[in-house]
């Protein structure tokens, strides 16, 4: 029986279930809803197979015993009783079909499984007259031992299933005052039934024992899988800032420049520079300095928010945002908006020549791309415009004139 492990457990769980719940054939509170309704999806579907089995079992034991019980009337009787225990199976193997009864799999089974013992029971004592009665108590047995080998119950399921149809016949036995010879009576059904118990339990058991082999290996399988994406991620992020790495970067911008080309559709970038870094990591020390980036670099990372933009580390005290989808009017829009918001921080740098608190200077490139420029162009054409930035005085944004309408040549914000 195939079961699907769970990730419910940790492995130091799973290692107490099988040294210390595994005998008892019953996990915990948690678990046992989980691994029952598994077992009793799978049960019902193995046992769409196994009933034609117990049927074809079951009609080759009654054709025998029939042709063998001498006594016309008892064989009438017999037949008429026992019919009922392949009405049963027939109507439990036909619920197996319908899989909104699963989870009822071991309720009517259970119940069907009762009544074919109490059948069992009251025809070993209602018709037995000495001359048959090890076939009859033989039909007592194989109900017995396919009950607790061949259905598929769980362990209790079926030992409650059992010893329920027993006490069910016997009650029935003493109102009507049948004859029971306990001799007889313990040495088959009795050592049968705790033949098929030891039976069921080492099945149970072993189904119980797959079943966390198989949470062990869900769960190396979801570390495995953590692992990979944990690597991945490693290898896409710049381990101080946590934004995109260089490489992740190219590999974004080739697939964005591509998409943008096909479709004619904007496509700006922001090279972000912190202006006179050295400085701030020469006067407060290189912890202060990789504070600093990781503060500027969560602002960046807000403003990139949207499907397909990207936030990245170029080097050093450098960052690269790509935005998608947006035009030079935009851009121009986003990089003020940005300047502002790093003034806002007020980071106290003690030795920059303009501000008393940390600020940035940006280059802006904006482009609908066409065949004549690539992308290294366009990049270089925003690392330009941050050298302009700089040159104008920092703490503002310029953008690239190369790339946009000749009216805007010359825009820039301080």
């Amino acid at each position: 029986m195939k079961l699907k492990g769970s990730r419910l457990l940790s492995r130091q769980e799973i290692d107490n279930l099988i040294r210390n719940k595994l005998n008892r054939v019953y996990f915990t509170k948690n678990l046992e809803p989980i691994y029952r309704q598994q077992y009793q999806n799978e049960a019902a579907y193995e046992f769409r197979f196994r009933g034609i089995i117990i049927f074809i079992l079951y009609a080759l034991l009654s054709y025998g015993i029939y042709h063998l019980i001498p006594t016309s009337r008892i064989s009438i009787l017999w037949s008429f009783l026992y019919l009922w225990v392949g009405v049963i199976i027939l109507c439990t193997w036909l619920l197996s079909f319908y899989k909104k009864f699963n989870q009822y799999f071991d309720l009517y089974t259970g119940i069907g499984s009762t009544i074919a013992v109490a059948i069992s029971f009251i025809i070993v004592t209602s018709l037995s007259d000495n001359s048959n009665d090890v076939l009859l108590y033989a039909a007592m047995m194989y109900a017995v031992v396919i009950i607790y080998g061949f259905i598929g119950m769980r362990f209790y399921q079926a030992m409650l299933a059992v010893w329920f149809g027993g006490l069910i016949g016997f009650l029935i036995t003493k109102l009507f005052n049948f004859n029971i010879d306990w001799n007889f009576l313990n040495r088959t059904y009795t050592y049968t039934s705790f033949l098929g118990m030891a039976m069921a339990y080492a099945i149970d058991r072993q189904h119980r024992e797959n079943y966390l082999q198989n949470c062990i290996i869900e769960l190396n399988q979801f570390e495995m899988l953590q692992q990979s994406e944990q690597l991945k991620l490693l290898s896409e992020q710049d381990s101080l800032t946590g934004l995109a790495n260089r490489r992740h970067l190219s590999q974004v911008l080739e697939q964005q420049w591509r998409y943008a080309l096909r479709h004619k559709q904007p496509f700006s970038i922001l090279m972000v520079d912190i202006d006179f870094f050295k400085n701030y990591n020469d006067q407060l020390g290189h912890q202060a300095g990789d504070l600093c980036l990781k503060t500027i670099a969560k602002e960046l990372k807000m403003i990139t928010n949207r499907s397909g933009e990207l936030a990245a580390r170029y080097g050093g005290e450098e960052f690269l945002l790509l935005f998608p989808m947006v035009d030079d009017n935009e851009i121009s829009s986003l990089a003020a908006y940005l300047i502002h918001r790093v003034q806002n921080l007020k980071l106290l740098h003690p030795d920059s020549n303009i501000s008393d608190f940390v600020t940035i200077s940006i280059g802006a490139a904006s482009i609908i791309p066409d065949e004549s420029i690539n992308l290294d162009q366009f990049i270089r054409s925003a690392d330009t415009a941050l050298y302009h930035a700089k040159e104008n005085g920092r703490n503002q944004f310029y953008i690239s004139p190369s790339m946009i309408k000749a009216t805007l040549a010359d825009k820039k914000v301080i």
